[in-house]
């Protein structure tokens, strides 16, 4: 992924070595800037950094929008007539960042300021999520509505499969999140009832949380596996509190 714009009498380039990047990693690249004019410019502020910001506020130039958190800037300040200087980057993601979406996203911002320009990375979800996200599919049949990036990272929506023990359920949201090598689950089903406090029966719906935290050894087997047995299990034992008891 490559940016370049021109700051009077700077000219800057910023290239990243990767086109997409998980929660969690690393965006490394190199940003150069070259010194078109006759003196010589200070690059104390210069630099790159990560920012996490609604898309259409970026794209109309709102003030303000493009904070960077982390950044870098070159440790070398002085910019010589005629001189260009490289400034090799590496910043971290948070291990829960929020994923792109329609919405907000992250951008690396680079320039004499460090938010003078950017580009719109595109973060998406740890594998692990998707394996995750596949099993249910699979074998539970709740099918992906919808992927939201949120302040804890992402959120999965799903509709229900039509099957008359689940019948009594009109949506799940499950989030992830990682606490060191723990991974953390929350499930939230809305759920119908039939409420007969009135003078007429009526349907009403409720939330139904359920919370999971799962071990390294109980949701993988090694590099890129799952351990599918114990994960299963796991959506079994969670969808039998929310599913219709008897429903044949």
């Amino acid at each position: 992924m490559k940016g370049a714009f021109f700051q009077k009498p700077l000219e800057w380039s910023i290239e990243t070595s990767e086109e997409s990047w998980q929660q969690g990693a690393s965006v490394r690249g190199t940003l150069r800037v070259k010194n078109h004019g006759g003196e010589s410019v200070s690059l104390t502020s210069a630099g790159a950094g990560l920012a996490y910001a609604d898309i259409k506020k970026v794209h109309s130039k709102t003030d303000g929008v493009l904070k960077p958190a982390p950044h870098i800037h070159f440790t070398d300040h002085d910019l010589k007539a005629g001189e260009t200087k490289e400034l090799p980057f590496e910043l971290i993601l948070p291990a829960n960042c929020p994923v792109s979406d329609k919405k907000a996203t992250y951008f690396l911002t680079y320039g004499q300021n460090a938010i003078e320009n950017h580009l719109q990375l595109n973060i998406q979800p740890r594998v692990l999520f998707g394996k995750l996200v596949g099993l249910l599919d699979t074998f539970y049949r709740f099918k992906l509505k919808e992927l939201k990036g949120t302040k804890k990272g992402v959120e999965y929506r799903f509709i229900p499969p039509s099957s008359r023990e689940m019948a009594n359920l009109d949506g799940l949201v499950l989030s992830f999140e990682m606490d060191g090598d723990v991974l953390n689950l929350e499930f939230e089903f809305q759920v119908k009832k039939l409420d007969t406090s009135g003078v007429t029966n009526s349907i009403k719906k409720e939330t139904a949380k359920i919370k999971k935290s799962l071990q390294p050894k109980e949701y993988s087997l090694g590099r890129d596996m799952i351990n599918q047995d114990t994960l299963l299990k796991m959506f079994e034992s969670v969808i039998s509190e929310v599913k219709i008891k008897n429903a044949f």
